[in-house]
């Protein structure tokens, strides 16, 4: 048995209070980095798909295998989660800010886009702030395990080119 001196007992128990503090705050700290950006507002399924369906019919510009894309102006965005895909395609302009409206339509998903991460619950949609940079790709994906395909939930922003 291994003997420690008192001085040693007391910075051993000071460094495993900090660690056990720390290990229990670890959810609060992550909770306030998204409270600061991601705000969440219940909404039902009904009135968010009519919402995207209004979108769709107003800046369709085509359709991608099926999926339709959708090019809007800056400002408010909807986008649907669902097994295993994002919709619709989006193509948007360089250096503008929009708000993704994004809800579930089915179980329990997760999205990250531009850095920032937001957990779908059904009946809520997360409201996520993306400015947007040069023309390019930005990736949207899946975070939360939500079946045997949740690793092929990818899917593509296109920031296009100012006209």
């Amino acid at each position: 048995m291994c003997e420690h001196s008192p001085g040693e007992r007391k910075l051993l128990l000071g460094v495993g209070a900090l660690l056990a503090l720390l290990f229990l705050a670890q959810p609060a700290w992550r909770g306030l980095a998204r409270a600061t950006e991601i705000q969440t507002y219940a909404i039902a399924a009904a009135e968010f798909e009519a919402k995207l369906a209004a979108q769709t019919a107003r800046y369709k510009v085509g359709d991608e295998e099926g999926v339709p894309v959708v090019r809007p102006p800056p400002g408010d965005v909807y986008v649907a989660a669902g097994r295993w895909r994002f919709l619709p395609v989006l193509e948007l302009q360089p250096h503008q800010s929009y708000r993704f409206h994004v809800a579930s339509e089915d179980s329990l998903h997760g999205v990250v886009i531009g850095g920032k991460e937001a957990l779908l619950v059904p009946g809520r949609a997360a409201i996520m702030p993306v400015t947007t940079a040069e023309p390019g790709k930005v990736s949207m994906v899946c975070s939360e395990y939500c079946g045997l395909e949740h690793n092929k939930m990818r899917h593509w922003v296109t920031v296009i080119a100012a006209p």
